[in-house]
């Protein structure tokens, strides 16, 4: 090959990597909305859902496709779009989220099973900024539905917050005499690793279940919880990667042990996405009085745009306030 029909060949070859790379930056971040949007409301299952998806990896840009998430996460499709509109919201608005939260709530009475089913699964997908919700889910804890019970589970596993009642939640839920309701329950201690003495004490006969997954699921909690992660493990992965929901989550479960946490959650308040402002201040409020240093940052945080945000940060303070000497 002569040496003009190299130049050339790396000419084309340079010419094909920037027509892909301007393809590529026209079909990301709010440059595809309007595709997503199109594809949201096209009435195929498969491709709203995948959508979905892109409309939440994309986030605040998003703005646009909130009206037909909503309009998908409450209304009368199939649950896995309503799941996956829903779960879509927060990261784009969390107002909107509670909108969904607040319309899904009055169904978990309702005396059909498959609606209250829907809805507990719909709450789940919602994820943290369902907090609220979470009393009305311990509510039916009990149903004489199974499937009402795991979905159930499963959503207070998904919201996470706040830690205290979660884990109540889940700790109850061992004792299901439904193996599948025991396994939903067990996976939040095996994944996360937190466990209060309470279900800690709950989770260890668990690892001679009749059930073998069941079994193998609880040794594994078990395991995690005598190895804990140290709280600078959750530090360092605040500033790794593009999602910080989990070791923020992780850190909220630890409550006032995450005090090591406390200066990178006060910073974590002006963050770019209204949902990591929103965990650090539940995390903050779930630390307690050991986070008082985070108080002047919290103040601030009670200016921010996002109502939800700001909501966070009030009962962040009020919660270092109450329990403090």
């Amino acid at each position: 090959m002569t040496y003009r029909q190299i130049t050339f060949n790396l000419g084309a070859l340079v010419l094909l990597l920037a027509l892909l790379g301007l393809v590529y930056w026209q079909h990301t971040g709010a440059r595809a909305v309007p595709g997503l949007l199109d594809a949201l409301q096209s009435g195929d299952l498969q491709t709203q859902m995948l959508a979905a998806q892109g409309l939440r990896h994309i986030g605040q840009p998003a703005q646009a496709a909130v009206p037909v998430l909503i309009e998908l996460a409450v209304g009368q499709g199939r649950s896995s779009i309503q799941t996956e509109a829903a779960g879509a919201l927060p990261p784009i608005d969390l107002s909107a989220a509670r909108k969904v939260m607040v319309r899904w709530l009055p169904k978990l009475q309702d005396p059909d099973p498959q609606v209250r089913r829907d809805a507990a699964a719909a709450l789940g997908a919602l994820g943290p900024v369902a907090k609220p919700a979470v009393h009305s889910l311990l509510g039916i804890a009990n149903d004489p539905n199974t499937i009402v019970r795991d979905r159930v589970v499963r959503a207070l596993a998904a919201i996470a917050l706040p830690p205290e009642l979660v884990a109540r939640g889940l700790t109850q839920a061992l004792q299901d005499p439904e193996w599948t309701v025991r396994y939903a329950a067990i996976s939040p201690f095996s994944f996360g690793g937190v466990l209060n003495p309470e279900s800690l004490a709950a989770l260890r006969p668990l690892v001679h279940d009749p059930n073998e997954m069941v079994a193998r699921l609880a040794q594994s909690a078990v395991a995690a919880a005598d190895h804990p992660i140290p709280v600078s493990v959750h530090i360092f992965s605040l500033d790794q990667g593009s999602d910080r929901t989990l070791p923020l989550l992780q850190l909220t479960k630890l409550g006032p042990r995450a005090a090591e946490a406390v200066p990178k959650l006060a910073s974590l308040l002006t963050a770019e996405r209204p949902l990591e402002r929103y965990l650090a201040a539940c995390t903050l409020q779930s630390v307690g009085p050991s986070a008082v240093q985070a108080v002047p940052a919290l103040q601030r945080t009670l200016d921010d745009p996002d109502p939800i945000v700001r909501e966070a940060a009030a009962e962040a303070l009020q919660a270092i306030e109450a329990r403090r000497p």
